[in-house]
């Protein structure tokens, strides 16, 4: 990931030892949500959302397919699948009724994750459609909780299904939303493919000496302050001939950094000070880039251009 300066940053990713590692109808989801049925009907879920859900269920417990219901609703962002969540999760060994493992239901460590349609385990069916503040307990047949290979160490069977309860936390937009705003004269002009891909035109001018920054779409969420750990999508481009040198776009997840942090310093001063929802555009000169020097497929004294959609903020302490 280019912005960086030199430090190669891991994006958060489900801590779980099992091989769990790793709607509105104006909405578009990136995956088919799976539905309830009698099994997952049969799980009773009570506690408030801040409190560690009670579960019980009859067991042995097993289902045909992913089944999935709402123990109650959130009024937040939707999670369509192209979104970055944060989650409480407790995980039950379906054939035994016993707790595999649990996250705190405090908010104090949360799971975190990016779950599109090719997650695996498919998170994405098992939660597409829901809210920020939504409650949701699901069953997983053993081949789609752990490939029908069982985990030994947890006590877990190749033929064990599991019950998963997930408290969203936090649901991330998707993409910048807010109030379109004019393209800025001698400024790059961004094109977007169906998929909400950005793309850049060059003007035919020399590239400006000092930080440009404008804002393509205005966001309505709280400001990026430094020190605020940033869920962004982005794709980087140098001036010199509009090559593509880097893009959460094109990896199909959003990521997450620091600002300022190890990023490269035209980058976090253009990101400070913007909202959440805000899609901004930025050139930063060598000086507040790479400078002279040759970074992969950057010449050196580059002048780059940055397409960016900030999608959330949270605190980095």
């Amino acid at each position: 990931m280019l912005i960086l300066k030199k430090i190669a940053l891991a994006l958060p990713a489900l801590l779980l030892s099992v091989t769990l590692t790793s709607c509105s109808p104006a909405v578009s989801l990136a995956c088919e949500r799976a539905i309830g049925g009698s099994q997952v009907n049969s799980v009773e879920v009570s506690g408030a959302a801040e409190e560690r859900p009670k579960v019980t269920f009859a067991s042995p417990l097993t289902a045909d397919e992913i089944q999935s219901k709402e123990i109650f609703g959130g009024n937040g962002n939707v999670f369509t699948g192209r979104n970055l969540i944060e989650f409480e999760i407790a995980v039950y060994n379906a054939a035994t009724g016993e707790l595999v493992q649990e996250t705190a239901f405090d908010g104090s460590s949360p799971a975190s994750g990016f779950y599109g349609p090719d997650s695996v385990p498919n998170f994405c069916s098992a939660l597409v459609g829901a809210k920020e503040g939504s409650r949701v307990v699901s069953i997983f047949p053993a081949m789609d909780a752990h490939n029908g290979q069982g985990v030994p160490e947890l006590g877990i069977g190749p033929n064990d299904a599991f019950v998963f309860v997930f408290q969203l936390n936090r649901v991330y937009l998707a993409k910048a939303e807010g109030a379109s705003v004019p393209a800025e004269a001698g400024m790059p002009t961004v094109v977007t493919t169906p998929e909400g891909i950005p793309g850049v035109t060059i003007p035919k001018t020399d590239a400006p000496t000092e930080l440009k920054v404008s804002q393509l779409v205005k966001g309505n969420g709280a400001p990026v302050k430094a020190g605020d750990m940033v869920t962004m999508h982005y794709s980087g481009f140098v001036w010199a001939d509009g090559s593509k040198f880097d893009s959460s776009w094109d990896r199909g997840e959003p990521a997450q950094f620091a600002v300022p942090g190890q990023l490269i310093k035209g980058f976090g001063e253009a990101v400070v000070g913007q909202t959440v929802g805000t899609q901004v555009l930025m050139v930063i000169p060598p000086s507040l880039g790479y400078g002279s020097e040759a970074t992969g497929s950057i010449p050196a004294d580059s002048t780059l251009i940055f397409v960016v959609d900030i999608l959330g903020t949270s605190s980095s302490n």
